[in-house]
């Protein structure tokens, strides 16, 4: 923008620079005709002095009253000369070329004034243009803000149909399924490892299982509770998600790099629902570092402010309440895994969105609501072939 002010600035600088040098050379021809044709010629003299007129108006439009004011001074001041010592034989002549410049100096001035009155106006009209595209901008944000609302609202209401759908199929599918699964556990016991029809009891047993993970998945996402909200330590609840995954971390050759901020203290959280919400974000994370890699966790306690903390970067991250920004905490989990595909990295937040086999596609939209219902954000950063960055922020609650 300073750059853009600086550019303006000079190409006015370098315009109003070639205008005074046009009217400089139009004055200085006029009166060299004037001094250098001879006095017989009168009726050449009397175009000469009307063509005074022109660097006068085109001064006093570019100018304004300035221009209307200087030019015509300087214009009577090279023609005074002239007058006074080759028209001195000529009396009457003499005075009507005095009152000429009278008028030079009355045209500058009123076109000075008309031209000052236009700019004006004409400026003001520009000020209200931009006014009307500034408010047309506003308008257009408002009215995808309103239709986004109205997506959610839309969004929202499918969810709790679906969560009433949900309560009424819970045991009509789950009971069964447990009997299924009961049943094919016994009947295994019949039969020894190699034969067929134990070979297909336990791929029952694991589909069953899977199912009703599946189910359970999906229970807690369209049922998902109201936080319960306590003093807990946010570092702690990542500590204890690392001690869940630490064997799967050392079976597939992953290093972890974590570091913690030392100075977030207890907030009001669910520890419960948070820890569910970073388990699934490392494991959808574990997921993408098949041959290995690094997964780094880390905390920081940001200040919108720049004050006790660190002020968020790139960003413009704020939480407020009575009107005032909130410190918050920023969790970090980054993984040198395969990355996903720019087309994928806006869904990967919606219900039942996967790209695996054995996915339910709920786990991050699990973890979104979560984020959400404790009054923070979720985002993600990914390139293919370089890993994937997850971004939670918590606003600070005591």
């Amino acid at each position: 923008m300073k750059s853009e002010t600086t550019k303006t600035d000079f190409e006015k600088e370098y315009r109003d620079k070639k205008r005074i040098l046009i009217i400089f050379l139009l004055l200085s021809l006029i009166t060299v005709l004037h001094y250098f044709t001879p006095i017989r010629d009168k009726q050449f003299h009397d175009m000469f002095r009307r063509f005074y007129y022109i660097p006068i108006i085109l001064g006093s439009f570019w100018f304004g009253i300035r221009g209307g004011i200087v030019i015509p001074i300087l214009a009577g001041f090279l023609f005074a000369p002239h007058v006074l010592f080759q028209w001195r034989e000529f009396p009457t002549k003499e005075i009507d070329q005095y009152l000429e410049i009278i008028v030079y100096f009355a045209v500058g001035v009123v076109t000075g004034v008309v031209a000052e009155k236009e700019k004006k106006q004409r400026k003001k009209y520009q000020q209200a243009a931009r006014n009307l595209e500034v408010s047309y901008k506003k308008l257009q944000a408002q009215t995808a803000e309103l239709l986004e609302k109205d997506q959610q609202l839309i969004r929202a209401d499918r969810l709790a149909t679906m969560g009433e759908l949900a309560a009424g199929l819970t045991h009509e599918i789950k009971n069964p399924l447990g009997s299924i699964l009961g049943a094919a556990e016994i009947m295994k016991d019949d039969y020894s490892p190699g034969e067929k029809k134990y070979e297909f009891l336990e791929i029952m047993i694991k589909e069953v299982n899977r199912l009703n993970k599946s189910i359970s998945n999906f229970l807690s996402f369209a049922k998902l509770k109201a936080p319960q909200f306590k003093l807990s330590n946010v570092n702690d609840i990542l500590n204890s998600v690392k001690d869940l995954v630490e064997f799967r971390l050392q079976k597939e050759k992953i290093k972890i790099d974590i570091g913690l901020d030392r100075n977030l203290k207890e907030m009001r959280v669910d520890a419960e629902q948070l820890e569910q919400a970073f388990l699934n974000v490392i494991l959808n994370s574990l997921q993408a570092m098949k041959n290995g890699g690094t997964l780094k966790i880390y905390t920081r306690v940001m200040n919108p402010e720049g004050l006790n903390g660190n002020k968020g970067e790139g960003e413009n991250i704020q939480f407020q309440r009575d009107n005032k920004l909130l410190m918050y905490v920023e969790i970090g989990i980054d993984d040198t895994g395969c990355g996903i595909p720019e087309e994928r990295l806006n869904h990967i937040f919606n219900p039942f969105f996967t790209t695996r086999e054995e996915g339910t596609g709920l786990g991050l939209a699990i973890t979104k609501r979560i984020i959400e219902a404790h009054g923070g954000n979720i985002s993600v950063e990914s390139r293919q072939g370089e890993g994937t960055k997850f971004r939670i922020r918590l606003p600070l609650r005591n």
